[in-house]
């Protein structure tokens, strides 16, 4: 039993031994197998530069002619366009990056449709878009982009937006006019994606002078010369008191009007044009006149007297009660009517008389609702009998002259719709018919000064206008 143990233990040991040879064996392969490598690597460096240069030479090594050399001209040395082979045979040219001020370009040349919406109380973004007809979800992914540039809570009444659209109605972009003519805009991408930039481009004021021949009407001819509406209700309002259109104006009268209007940096024509000069040529009568801060003035400085409106009715009244001493349709015994009925349908709207401010407002008695407004001059209009207020109106509300007020009614004493209507001067009422005219104002010193110098930067010939007609030299008296 001894003996096979020690055999047992004899063949373990040369078991041990033999794997311990077998580790050391392999050691020594490992480390001959990388010096190998480690020499294969090295030899690789050293070669490579001479397998190569042979190739290159061979490349770029010109043949020599075996004919007489020819002059080679230095355009034929001129290497072609190196293209790579991934991007494929033609050239790539680089995109161009679109603005804004593309799409107002091609607006100007009627590719594109521009329209510009200034903000009102109550309005949004979202509401603006919308009226835009620009879809649920492109609205909200423009609020987003808008974002980025804009606190869209700071968003006041006033702003300009312009919006523009191709001819299928689809919006390509939008801007809006920050003050300092900072541009702050959202433009399609190809992927219909939108990206938002601010610019500051310029704004340019740009002049239009236009001759208005007459040939039947004043607003017919001004529009057939392309003035636009809202210029034709300025030059009314300019020359109202002194000049009627309705009754003094003939064919082949003239009438000259300047017009400023906005233009941006593409070209376009943003907000609307203003009137800042009109020039009246009849037979009998000459007027030039300059807008200055809102208010037409005469080259001296001085406004025109303002006719009181004799009928402030949106339709054709019938005078029903005359001014002066009347027998009372209801009381039946004579009184002095104090201003004169002017009888027309129930709702009518009832403009102011003139420019003025709200001094009453509400019911008062036999009058029932009523208005009273204060005008220049020592001048007061009342309104009485009415159905209702316009309803933004109160007690110092100032208002200009044909704006609706209210609305014809019977409230109070009355026998049917009709507006009574009075005009009181100094306290004491006078005929609304007669001629109530609110005297002119009339710029002074420096103000003076600041107008004239404007208006002579806008027509060259103000300085004709402001000394008006010359008299004619006195012949020479007789011997």
């Amino acid at each position: 039993m001894s003996d096979l143990l020690n055999k047992i233990q004899m063949l373990s040991s040369r078991l041990r031994e033999s794997q311990a040879l077998m580790r050391e064996r392999l050691r020594t392969i490992n480390k001959q197998f990388a010096l190998i490598v480690l020499l294969l690597a090295i030899l690789c460096f050293i070669t490579l530069p001479f397998v190569l240069t042979p190739t290159q030479k061979e490349e770029t090594t010109p043949q020599l002619p075996d004919q007489p050399a020819e002059v080679i001209e230095v355009s034929d040395l001129t290497e072609p366009e190196q293209v790579h082979e991934d991007l494929g045979d033609e050239p790539v040219e680089a995109q161009q990056e679109l603005s804004f001020d593309d799409l107002e370009k091609r607006a100007v040349l009627g590719e594109l449709k521009a329209t510009t919406r200034v903000m009102q109380k109550g309005d949004s973004l979202l509401s603006l878009l919308s009226e835009q007809n620009v879809p649920a979800k492109e609205r909200m992914e423009i609020v987003e982009a808008l974002e980025l540039v804009l606190d869209l809570k700071s968003l006041r009444p006033g702003l300009t937006f312009l919006f523009i659209h191709d001819m299928d109605g689809r919006l390509m972009g939008l801007s809006v006019r920050q003050k300092d003519n900072e541009s702050l805009a959202v433009l399609r991408e190809q992927d219909d994606s939108w990206v938002t930039f601010s610019q500051t481009g310029r704004v340019e004021t740009k002049q239009e002078h236009i001759q208005v021949v007459i040939e039947r009407t004043f607003s017919g001819s001004a529009q057939k010369a392309g003035v636009p509406n809202n210029v034709i209700n300025q030059i009314t309002g300019a020359l109202d008191g002194e000049f009627d259109f309705a009754t003094d104006i003939k064919p082949g009268d003239t009438v000259d009007v300047i017009m400023e209007g906005k233009v941006t940096q593409g070209g376009l024509e943003i907000g609307t044009k203003q009137a800042v000069y009109v020039g009246l040529k009849t037979a009998k009568l000459t007027v030039h006149k300059y807008a200055y801060n809102g208010t037409f003035y005469d080259p001296k400085g001085r406004t025109s007297e303002k006719m009181i409106m004799k009928r402030p009715l949106k339709a054709r009244p019938r005078l029903s009660s005359p001014f002066g001493k009347r027998r009372h349709p209801i009381l039946q015994y004579e009184i002095f009517h104090k201003g004169v009925d002017l009888a027309v349908p129930k709702n009518t709207p009832v403009m102011a008389a003139a420019d003025g401010t709200i001094e009453i407002i509400g019911r008062k008695g036999s009058y029932g609702k009523y208005i009273r407004l204060g005008h220049k001059g020592g001048y007061q209009t009342a309104y009485a009998h009415l159905n209702g207020y316009r309803q933004d109106l109160k007690v110092g509300s100032k208002v200009k002259r044909g704006e609706v007020i209210a609305y014809v009614g019977t409230t109070g004493r009355s026998t049917g719709p009709h507006l009574h209507f009075e005009v009181i001067k100094n306290g004491k009422v006078v005929n609304p018919f007669g001629n109530n005219k609110i005297s002119s104002t009339q710029l002074s010193d420096f103000e003076l000064e600041k107008f004239q110098s404007w208006a002579e930067s806008i027509h060259p010939d103000f300085r004709l206008h402001l000394a008006g007609k010359i008299p004619p030299v006195p012949g020479p008296k007789p011997f």
